[in-house]
Parts: C-alpha cells; sequence; structure tokens
C-alpha cells in the first residue's frame, strides 16, 4: 500500500482532473488576433474557465503564441476591456465527424 506522502500518489494528484479550473461549455463566436497585429480572426469558444479557454479557428496557430481574444461584435467598436491577454498552451486535433483544430489558452 502507497503512502499518502508517496511520488506517485503526488504525482496523480497534481496530474487529477479535479484541480483543473471548472470548465463551461460555451459555443460561441470570438474574435482574436495575434500580438502586434491588427487584424482580427474568427473562432468558436468551445469552453471557458477562470485560467483559460478552449477555442477552434480556421487558422493555424503556434504553441506559445500570444493572442488578444474578446467576445466582441464585429459591428460594434472594440471596448479596450472587453479583450483578454491570452497564451496558446496547447494545439489538438478535435474527433471526427467534426475534425478541426482546437486550441487551449490560458490567460494571462
Amino acid at each position: 500500500m502507497e503512502e499518502n506522502n508517496s511520488p506517485a500518489v503526488e504525482a496523480r494528484r497534481e496530474t487529477s482532473r479535479s484541480d483543473r479550473a471548472l470548465r463551461h461549455e460555451l459555443h460561441i463566436p470570438l474574435r482574436y488576433r495575434l500580438e502586434g497585429r491588427e487584424e482580427w480572426l474568427s473562432g468558436e469558444a468551445i469552453n471557458m474557465s477562470e485560467s483559460g479557454l478552449l477555442f477552434s479557428s480556421d487558422d493555424l496557430l503556434e504553441v506559445n503564441s500570444r493572442v488578444q481574444i474578446t467576445f466582441q461584435n464585429p459591428e460594434t467598436p472594440m471596448v479596450k476591456s472587453g479583450t483578454r491577454q491570452a497564451r496558446v498552451v496547447r494545439r489538438i486535433l478535435s474527433n471526427w465527424p467534426e475534425t478541426r483544430v482546437l486550441f487551449g489558452a490560458k490567460f494571462c
């Protein structure tokens, strides 16, 4: 039997999904732009938590890319307080039949 403070038990605790922030499913449009760029690109928020966001886009982003994300409507003037800074921390391919690239981004 493993002790409560053993490395194996600690590793399982650290990787436990219960330690992750609670995620809320959204499936709503978003806009984002790469740091230093003017052009806003379209995407879709899949889920969001206090610490980050999972979203899809037709454009391929590199891991560690810094982005500004907003849920504001493209027809309204941009409100700076409505944007969040984030860093892409993972890139995954969703399952069939809706195969698309998903990006995990951590809020800065």
